[in-house]
């Protein structure tokens, strides 16, 4: 049984110049999209419910583009379609940002049971929230987290970037240091990466190269963990045991529902998304479309990897009907120094992670 549910907000005030997801800025286009999303998640939680009665999701994620774009009636119209579907005890997350959220909002969004938010921040320096066309200012960052609070949110998230172009180690421990300010629980961080099709790919900026972002990364590891944060997964720190469940499931193997034009979902056929554009989304012409030549037990490995909790070798030996420590022994063998196996479970040492993606390569040829 499917327990998660991915939503996607595709609209956003502005584009920010490093985002390569699908997104419009044209929120005329919100109560049209609506509609559709609307029938979309009634009809699949119906079928859901119909198949059994029990049926309860135990994380949501409303993620985008940017959800606080919407008005509290449209999110209201929206979150009201999973209530007696959500597992009270369970997270409900959405992504916001800073300049575009109101108590008023956060309110709205707490009384419909949403129980976790994750603030767009990326940094607190006013020169790179410019370049990458982001449209709140640092006070407001900081403000957004009070009325958060204010709100009755316990759980908030932040994100942060790293790996700008000239930035130095002083500036990362500056955008640190306003994060530590802030006394929240979990962060994700990412590095700056460029797809060709964004703003500043077709500029042509060049972030910082791969060793200064390896140094970066440790840095904030470093700083981080000796704040009391557990580094849980390659992006992603958390204190107190405030994890990101919706994300845990899905590092964990696990199927989700993903609603709306630009989401990806994943069920026992494997992952689906949407097809065509959001014009053809919102015309209703567009239909779920299965990646071609999956490769489901690799994306399985990828994701487990990922986290300090690992793969769960006995659920992928059960369920793709490989014997994993055969079939990747000489991948096994070769970094034997970067696994710790345990309780069923294989997970990588904080070596092994710096090299994740050379590692994956390995059990990728062995495919």
């Amino acid at each position: 049984m499917i327990e998660s549910a991915y939503l996607h907000i595709p609209f956003c005030q502005s584009i920010c110049t490093y985002c390569a997801f699908e997104r419009s800025a044209n929120l005329k286009q919100i109560d049209q999209w609506l509609d559709v999303i609307c029938d979309e998640v009634q009809n699949t939680l119906k079928q859901a419910k119909q198949n059994d009665p029990t049926f309860k999701l135990k994380t949501i994620y409303f993620g985008g583009g940017t959800p606080s774009v919407l008005s509290c009636a449209q999110l209201e119209r929206l979150a009201s379609l999973f209530a007696d579907v959500f597992d009270p005890y369970g997270e409900w997350t959405i992504e916001a940002n800073p300049e575009s959220i109101t108590l008023e909002w956060l309110q709205t969004a707490r009384r419909l049971m949403i129980n976790r938010i994750s603030i767009g921040i990326q940094t607190f320096d006013a020169k790179r929230l410019q370049t990458l066309n982001r449209h709140h200012t640092p006070l407001q960052a900081k403000q957004a987290v009070a009325l958060c609070r204010q709100a009755g949110f316990e759980s908030i998230s932040v994100d942060l970037i790293y790996g700008f172009a000239k930035q130095t180690m002083a500036d990362l421990n500056a955008d640190l240091d306003a994060f530590l300010e802030l006394d929240i629980d979990h962060l994700s961080i990412y590095s700056l990466i460029l797809e060709p099709d964004s703003a500043l790919g077709k500029r042509g900026y060049v972030p910082l190269d791969e060793y200064e972002n390896a140094l970066m990364y440790e840095q904030i590891d470093k700083r981080l963990t000796q704040s009391g944060f557990e580094h849980y997964e390659v992006s992603s720190f958390a204190r107190n045991q405030k994890y990101g469940l919706h994300n845990s499931l899905i590092w964990d193997d696990g199927q989700y529902f993903g609603f709306g034009f630009g989401a990806i979902g994943r069920d026992e056929q494997g992952l689906y998304h949407h097809s065509g554009t959001l014009k053809q989304y919102i015309q209703k012409q567009s239909h779920l479309e299965y990646e071609e030549n999956p490769n489901p037990w690799f994306d399985a490995i990828m994701t487990g990897l990922r986290t300090t909790m690992g793969l769960n070798v006995l659920k992928w030996n059960l369920r793709y009907g490989f014997d994993f420590k055969q079939r990747y022994a000489h991948v096994l063998n070769q970094y034997s120094e970067c696994f710790i196996e345990q309780n069923d479970r294989i997970s990588l040492t904080k070596q092994g992670m710096e090299i994740l993606d050379t590692i994956l390569v390995e059990f990728l040829m062995e495919d």
